[in-house]
Parts: C-alpha cells; structure tokens; sequence
C-alpha cells in the first residue's frame, strides 16, 4: 500500500510552534534547532537505534542528521529511517499522547505500532510535479494502525468512523499530535489521507 504526504491544497503556512514536551530533558523546540542536541539527547534516551551518517539532501531528498529506529517504547511492524527531529518527537507522543489515550479508552497500553514507512525521494501525493513531500527528507511518518496489550487491533482505515472507544481513541490520538507535530493530516483532512495518519516535523504548521 503507498504511503502519501502533505495536504492538497498546501496547507496554511504558519510559524512553527513553541513546544514545551521534553525528549530526554531536552524542549522539542530546541531539537528541531540544534541538530547536535537532538542527535547527543537520542543517543542517551530508551529509544533503540543508531545515528545515521550526516547526509546532505540532493534534489530534494535524503537523510541529515538521520537516525535509524528500531524500537520505540513500543514494537515497530518495521523500523524507519528519519530525521532526528521526527524521531524525538515520536517518542514524545507515545509517552504523552498515545499510552495517555490508550489507558483512558481501554484500560490497558499500546504495545505495537504498525506504520508505512518515513523516507521516499518524491513530492507530495507521489505527483510528478510539485513541491518535494517531507517523506523526501525522511520527515515524515505515515501511521496506519495500533495494537493493544490484550491483542485488540485499532485502525485508522477501519475505526476512525466507527463509533465506540476506538473511534474515540483515534480521535483523541489525532488531536494530540496536533500539538506536538508540526503538520498532522488524517481521514478528514484529504481523500489520500482516508485510512491513515501522517505527522511530519515540516517548516509549516497545520492540523487536518
């Protein structure tokens, strides 16, 4: 299934916001502007990976300042390659938005993340013309579902209409990246977006 980034049309542009969640101690906002600080606070945080080889983007595409990501708190249907900002603020939103909700609605924690992949070289919507996606600078996360401790499987393709605690964990998980993430767009936002999440740490700042 192809993954897809960033709104159509493009999104608002607004200046990044102040973000006071912390990754390892460390203000997110301080992440996404100190390259080495956020690359020293992964290295020391519970978050299982490596740092990647500083690669300048050409043509719109590659990995600077790149980690590779394993395991999270939780276990990954795969690992993902992205940008060290992404990576520290995934961690974030699972110890402050997705655990947080996954207790609310069902008692119990999320133990499985199943996501579509975080860097492509394309633009957006996989056009052949237009701006680059920010799944082209590995900035970006598509994610498509979740699993619970008991087993219960959550998907944004099947439950995000479906009424219920799964619906209303969805919702809630959607709301709350919308304040650690700088661009969040989900079934509502666009027909590409119909069965799964996409957070990225871009320039612009958008909810959808």
């Amino acid at each position: 299934m192809t993954s897809c980034a960033g709104p159509q049309p493009e999104p608002a542009r607004q200046a990044p916001p102040t973000s006071n969640a912390l990754f390892n101690g460390v203000p997110i906002s301080e992440l996404s502007r100190d390259s080495d600080v956020c690359r020293a606070a992964f290295s020391l945080s519970h978050v299982e990976g490596r740092l990647l080889d500083h690669e300048r983007p050409q043509g719109g595409c590659g990995i600077a300042n790149g980690v590779e990501v394993t395991r999270t708190s939780v276990r990954l249907n795969q690992s993902f390659q992205s940008s060290c900002k992404l990576a520290a603020t995934f961690s974030v939103f699972e110890d402050t938005v997705l655990q947080p909700a996954a207790k609310r609605h069902f008692g119990q924690s999320v133990t499985r993340i199943d996501h579509w992949g975080t860097y492509a070289c394309r633009n957006r919507n996989n056009r052949q013309a237009g701006s680059r996606s920010e799944h082209a600078l590995a900035n970006a996360i598509d994610i498509a579902g979740f699993q619970m401790a008991d087993g219960e499987t959550v998907t944004v393709r099947h439950h995000w209409n479906a009424g219920g605690r799964k619906e209303a964990f969805l919702r809630d998980v959607h709301r709350g990246a919308c304040k650690l993430f700088q661009g969040v767009i989900g079934p509502d936002g666009d027909r590409h977006h119909h069965d799964h999440f996409h957070f990225d740490m871009g320039r612009w700042r958008f909810c959808r």
